[in-house]
């Protein structure tokens, strides 16, 4: 599984613009490979959008960009809705407990993603934490999540979570093994938008 991890500036004046193309890329359900999309404004930065989408593997993913990307995006125009974007394309090493992440994608409110850098002396001790995280089963409340990488020390965690509380309750007790590990954090915490679901 892969994971795409996108973020856009948007100027408050444009973000009305932005969500309504956001809306326009319904096409993906019919991409192969495609296993989901969600996204929303990160309450941490109200002028960023997060989206996360969901392909069986790069094979899929690499097909989408070079026949129907550029089709999709140019339908929405969305190019002039936002300052500028990030796209960052993680490999899903484990799940976090038993549930696939996409068996959620229609179900959930809010998405936290942790982006996480790690310097090589720590990488082989990260990913045992990581794992030990994954194989312990669900986070209390927490309904799904997965746990990705990419080259240069860079993870990525995504949780599905389905009310404030929940996920409340897991951010006061923090995550201390990952942190430790880790050389530098930033977490993005999305309110999902229903209608830029692509399930």
């Amino acid at each position: 599984m892969l994971m795409k991890w996108i973020k856009c500036q948007v100027n408050e004046e444009n973000k009305h613009s932005f969500s309504k193309a956001q809306e326009g890329w319904g096409e993906l359900r019919h991409c192969a490979g495609f296993m989901g999309q969600i996204g929303g404004w990160n309450r941490n930065e109200p002028n960023q959008a997060g989206i996360l989408s969901v392909w069986k593997d790069l094979h899929c993913y690499e097909s989408f960009m070079q026949h129907q990307h550029a089709e999709i995006f140019g339908k929405s125009d969305q190019g002039s809705t936002y300052k500028n974007i990030s796209v960052d394309i993680f490999e899903s090493i484990s799940n976090i407990g038993t549930t696939d992440i996409t068996d959620f994608v229609d179900k959930v409110k809010l998405l936290r993603v942790a982006e996480y850098s790690v310097g090589n002396v720590k990488r082989a001790r990260f990913e045992q934490v990581l794992n030990d995280a994954g194989n312990r089963g669900m986070i209390p409340d927490m309904l799904s999540g997965a746990f990705g990488k990419r080259q240069n020390g860079r993870y990525l965690a995504a949780s599905l979570w389905d009310n404030e509380d929940s996920h409340q309750r897991y951010a006061d007790k923090g995550w201390p093994a990952l942190i430790n590990e880790s050389d530098r954090i930033s977490v993005s915490l999305i309110e999902l938008h229903p209608k830029w679901a692509v399930i």
